[in-house]
């Protein structure tokens, strides 16, 4: 399984109003970032040049400052689903001569700070 982080998953507007709600919960936590992370499982290991173009094909949308600190929350798809952006793209990483990529998925990895814990 190879691992590549992606650009950011919320505009401004969409982080600023997922901020309010995180904040409405509770006024301690804050939501310090929101970026994609994507999943590549591989048939075997890629060559430099194949990784190459899997990261190449990865890149999309905004770059955005990403915190490292923080609790880490990661939302994935739901076990045992395929989603549409993982089809597309699975499609796409073939198309672009991948053959040893069997899936492609994607996440979103949230940094949240305040949070205890201890609960």
């Amino acid at each position: 399984m190879l691992t590549f982080s992606g650009a950011k998953a919320l505009s401004s507007f969409r982080f600023d109003k997922l901020q309010q709600l995180i904040r409405d919960i509770s006024p301690n936590l804050s939501l310090l970032s929101a970026r994609y992370l994507h999943f590549a499982s591989v048939s075997q290991a890629l060559d430099t040049e194949e990784e190459s173009i899997l990261a190449r094909l990865l890149e999309y949308g905004s770059s955005a400052e990403y915190a490292d600190d923080g609790s880490l929350f990661l939302v994935v798809p739901r076990l045992g689903t395929i989603s549409p952006w993982s089809s597309k793209a699975t499609d796409i990483a073939r198309n672009a001569g991948l053959d040893k990529v069997k899936r492609i998925e994607r996440s979103i990895a949230y940094r949240l700070s305040g949070v205890d814990k201890s609960e």
